[in-house]
């Protein structure tokens, strides 16, 4: 008889491996059955892993006629879905109508009623790991909306304490000077790379030191993108956050927490004020900026990321090529091209000349187009200090909107339906604040320039004006003449996008 134990986690309690590996001992013995191995898995979910999965069990079937039996303690310690039992009743008839037993409950599939008894066994198996699974995820969307810290490493500048039965962040009394002093360093114009090469020289111990992340032996240093990462979180203001990942990206971006309400949760004392946190933002990005006047280099394809190949969509981007002439010298040619594959049954490939081709369709579509349009700047005008909460309502109704989508912490069952319910609510808490502007509440304005467009792109630049484009979400599909020619593509929301990039 092979005996086959198997425990997601190894514990203490009456179902660990030995007390399993007990009882079926126990079991062979009382029937007179010859043991002639057993198959422990340890740390191995039945749940994801089929018995021909798991290591020593797997190795076990390859060996199916050193026995006739698998004694197993409960049936739930063997399989925990019905498509694997039946899997394995099938493999048990196909290799000599071996049986499979459990120690401690009553079945026994050489009984004609056997089979159907570890079915239903089995099915309850598996409604109480789903069971389990919701009763996680449940306690899991509970412990976000809380103000309770999650578990895991505290953001910089913070530590936990018990209380009430869980932790709570607090303000760190060693990591909190140092932080505050980062900030006054930034706010003052200092770039974050020199802040990183001096608390590195005075061994300040970095956020991976400081919480012992790092594996390695040395002194983890400072890095800039770490210190970034902790200056822009909106825990400095003791918002909670989550990591939400990007579909198609490797990483993830840090999104707010919102409560049923709609409302940001606070989850510990703020480690800096709104005015500071305000300044920070703007000196962090004013310190990474080029220095006035120093441009980056100018990409060689005009009206990158507007140009699209009409085929396939893709950007068309300049390409180009040499030939060596006699005299040995060379002779350049220059083309925007598709750079799909010549000949790809995806696409043709579309080649254009830049300045007869692509420069000046472009502009003259443009001119047609939107040349006699005016300009339009989106102005916010405050009113009586409802600045904030419009800003607040519309980043909680676009993160209820992300949310409430497939994959979100609120797309299933009694959870979507409170969603939307508060989503409903804050769009009309969203509405009416907006339309209050006779009232003297806040509110965005639309005012014209005075000038048109054509008269805002006459001075500029290609890359001025693409700049505008890409910002504005316009581009051009393009095509050869003999396939229809160039399509501008420009939303219908142009004006108001555009009004917001002026603003």
């Amino acid at each position: 008889m092979l005996i086959a134990v198997r425990l997601s986690i190894d514990t203490d309690s009456t179902t660990s491996p030995e007390r399993q590996l007990e009882e079926c001992m126990a079991f062979c013995e009382r029937r007179g059955w010859d043991v002639v191995g057993v198959a422990k898995d340890l740390d191995i979910s039945a749940t994801r892993y089929a018995p021909w999965q798991r290591p020593e069990l797997a190795a076990w079937l390859d060996r199916a006629p050193e026995f006739d039996n698998i004694v197993f303690w409960r049936l739930d310690r063997f399989v925990r879905k019905v498509g694997d039992l039946h899997t394995m009743i099938e493999w048990a008839e196909n290799h000599g109508s071996k049986g499979l037993v459990s120690a401690t409950e009553p079945f026994d599939l050489t009984d004609p009623f056997g089979e159907v008894m570890a079915t239903m066994i089995a099915a309850f198996a598996r409604m109480e790991a789903r069971a389990v699974s919701e009763r996680v995820t449940s306690m899991r969307q509970h412990l976000l909306t809380s103000d309770r810290w999650g578990g895991g490493s505290p953001p910089y500048g913070y530590t936990t304490e018990e209380r009430n039965g869980g932790r709570y962040l607090v303000p760190n009394p060693v990591t909190l000077p140092n932080l505050r002093e980062i900030v006054m360093r930034v706010l003052n114009g200092e770039p974050l790379n020199a802040i990183c090469r001096d608390l590195d020289e005075r061994n300040v111990p970095s956020p991976s030191a400081t919480y012992k992340t790092s594996k390695r032996e040395t002194v983890a240093p400072w890095y800039p993108k770490t210190l970034k990462g902790i200056l822009t979180s909106p825990t400095l203001l003791g918002f909670k956050t989550r990591n939400e990942p990007i579909p198609g990206k490797k990483y993830s971006r840090t999104v707010l927490v919102y409560d049923e309400k709609g409302h940001r949760i606070k989850m510990a004392e703020p480690l800096v004020t709104e005015e500071e946190w305000k300044q920070l933002q703007k000196a962090l990005i004013e310190t990474a900026a080029p220095a006035s006047g120093v441009r980056g280099p100018e990409p060689k394809t005009p009206f990158l990321d507007v140009i699209k190949c009409g085929s396939c969509g893709k950007n068309l981007q300049w390409h180009t090529t040499k030939k060596k002439r006699k005299d040995e010298t060379y002779r350049e040619t220059h083309k925007i091209r598709c750079l799909s594959r010549p000949k790809s049954p995806a696409c043709p490939g579309y080649v254009f000349d830049p300045e007869t081709e692509i420069i000046g369709p472009v502009m003259r579509s443009l001119l047609e187009e939107l040349g006699n349009e005016p300009v339009v700047q989106r102005i916010y005008v405050e009113g009586d200090g409802t600045a904030a909460k419009l800003e607040e309502l519309e980043e909680s109704i676009n993160y209820h909107m992300a949310q409430i989508t497939p994959g979100g912490i609120y797309s299933k069952g009694i959870l979507r339906d409170k969603a939307a319910k508060t989503l409903e609510g804050l769009n009309e808490e969203y509405e009416r604040l907006s339309s209050l502007g006779a009232a003297g509440e806040s509110r965005w304005e639309y005012r014209e320039l005075g000038m048109t467009f054509g008269e805002r792109w006459f001075e500029k630049g290609t890359p001025q004006i693409t700049d505008d484009l890409v910002k504005a979400g316009i581009t051009m599909e393009c095509h050869p003449r003999d396939k229809g020619g160039h399509i501008l593509k420009v939303p219908d929301d142009l004006k108001h996008r555009f009004a917001k990039i002026m603003a």
